[in-house]
């Protein structure tokens, strides 16, 4: 009887032992998490110092050239079946070939305190050899002014005036050599063109009133009409606008939601007009303890259109197309990543052609500097002209010269 008592009356101080042993734990392992977090800053910011020890020990003549960087992407792709440009059998061949895609100049420096330039000139071939030049990109950034209120809500907004990628979505802002697949997803092509949308135009973005562990952004835009297939008319203004939420859900968990819309017009007075609704989700899972080697990303995307378009001089049709595509990647290692990526959408002219495609692919880096990635592609389509298509293709992007900030699907 004595022992029984005993047993009972130990028993809640042993629970508490545990349960104090347990709290032990869970301390120590938040405390070796922010160790591996302060070492990492700790590596970060040396780099950044050695950085700018390189930039300022060029001297005064040099400091105001802005920085300058060449991308390169080359690709060779195997096809089973004949491809055209623009699935038009009418066009150049594009398959089986070795291409260099793009070559890239960037350019960027800060103007004054207040203004930020940027000039992205591209050397592009979508058939090898057929080379031609765009202004990719050029516009400058107004981060703040010299004026007392300009920092006080509404204002202390950053306007960017010139030539720039559009806010259709993480896509359509990455160019050709930053992307996380080596082609743009089929809705992005069929919707905007094979390369996506730029334009001329002005462009606000504002953070607005959000709850911790969150950031809400709006970015409103007026575009020069045309350039790309769902709106084509370069007579009238197109506007877009981005609502853009980031949440931070725990240390290792974040969630990234954009709502888009699009107005535009596609003949000279205007009267057919198209709109565009999407939709965009980034996931990402990047847990503090395995630093910088282990990441995944979930991404989607779904675009709904009210399309209407001229047919002849006096008739006109009106569809309504809707694709979607959806992809995942993990991180094996610093420099191994493998992912998939799940494409389907309708023909603008004509919403009951369906296409459909998978893309596996494997990417793979030696530096920064440095990229190889190997990709399989399979497409399903009621356009016989692709329809049950077989593509391996092999990527490779080379950077000279200052690198840029790392795409959003990079963790390194």
């Amino acid at each position: 009887m004595i022992q029984m008592i005993l047993v009972l009356l130990l028993a809640p101080a042993q629970d508490a032992k545990a349960q104090e042993k347990e709290k032990q734990e869970k301390l120590q392992d938040k405390l070796e998490d922010q160790e591996d977090r302060i070492k990492e800053l700790e590596r970060k910011l040396a780099e950044v110092e050695k950085r700018q020890a390189g930039a300022t020990s060029a001297g005064a003549r040099t400091a105001f050239n802005p920085t300058v960087t060449v991308s390169g992407d080359f690709l060779w792709r195997f096809d089973d079946k004949k491809v055209y440009l623009d699935n038009d059998p009418s066009k150049a061949r594009i398959d089986d070939q070795i291409n260099v895609r793009e070559v890239e100049l960037d350019l960027r420096a800060s103007v004054d305190p207040y203004v930020d330039g940027v000039a992205i000139i591209s050397f592009g071939a979508e058939v090898a050899n057929d080379y031609g030049v765009d202004i990719e990109e050029f516009y400058a950034t107004i981060k703040s002014l010299p004026l007392p209120f300009w920092d006080a809500p509404p204002l202390g907004t950053k306007i960017k005036v010139g030539r720039f990628r559009t806010e259709f979505g993480l896509n359509n802002k990455s160019h050709l050599h930053d992307l996380p697949q080596s082609d743009r997803p089929l809705v992005i092509q069929e919707f905007l063109g094979t390369d996506g949308s730029a334009a001329n135009g002005i462009s606000t973005t504002s953070f607005l009133p959000s709850p911790d562990d969150t950031a809400l952004e709006l970015t409103l835009q007026a575009l020069n009409g045309g350039g790309i297939a769902v709106a084509d008319d370069p007579n009238h203004l197109a506007y877009l606008a981005n609502l853009n939420f980031f949440w931070q859900v725990a240390d290792a968990h974040s969630v990234n939601l954009a709502v888009i819309g699009f107005y535009g017009t596609n003949d000279p007075e205007g009267h057919d007009q198209s709109r565009v609704a999407s939709a965009e989700l980034l996931y990402k899972w990047k847990p503090a303890r395995l630093g910088e080697y282990e990441s995944f990303l979930f991404g989607a995307q779904a675009m709904y259109a009210k399309h209407e378009f001229p047919t002849g001089p006096d008739t006109h049709l009106r569809t309504y197309p809707f694709g979607w595509d959806v992809w995942a990647q993990y991180q094996l290692s610093s420099r191994l990543y493998v992912g998939v990526r799940w494409d389907e959408t309708d023909a603008l002219a004509d919403a009951s052609i369906q296409r459909k495609q998978i893309s596996p692919y494997f990417t793979w880096y030696t530096s920064e500097f440095f990229r190889a990635r190997l990709t399989y592609e399979h497409t399903r389509s009621d356009l016989a002209v692709e329809n049950g298509r077989n593509t391996f293709m092999l990527e490779l992007v080379v950077v000279l010269g200052a690198h840029p900030p790392e795409p959003f699907w990079v963790n390194k």
